[in-house]
């Protein structure tokens, strides 16, 4: 079964880009979601959004929807969110 971290770590692979380490309460930090955004060349739409705003941004520009479930409480995101980013990736990246 994928951990948070494996899949920041498969992500950051796909793109390469530096890996990143989860933090306590297994919160992906906003600088890993703001370099995932700088690959996709979307640097300038996630300036001044919060975590949750920039991975709905990399998620809708694959064309996919953003679903409510990959929201957390603590302005983070899910599994499952984090699983739509790298989706998402892999659509935009091939």
């Amino acid at each position: 079964m994928s951990t948070k971290q494996s899949i920041m770590d498969e992500i950051c692979r796909h793109l390469g880009i530096r890996t990143f380490k989860i933090s306590t309460g297994s919160t992906e930090p906003k600088e890993f979601l703001l370099a995932v955004a700088d690959q996709l060349g979307l640097t300038k739409l996630v300036q001044d959004q919060d975590k949750i705003q920039i991975s709905k941004l990399i998620v809708e520009a694959s064309g996919n929807l953003w679903l409510p479930e990959y929201d957390s409480t603590g302005a983070t995101i899910t599994k499952e969110g984090l699983l739509a980013v790298q989706r998402s990736v892999e659509d935009l990246v091939k």
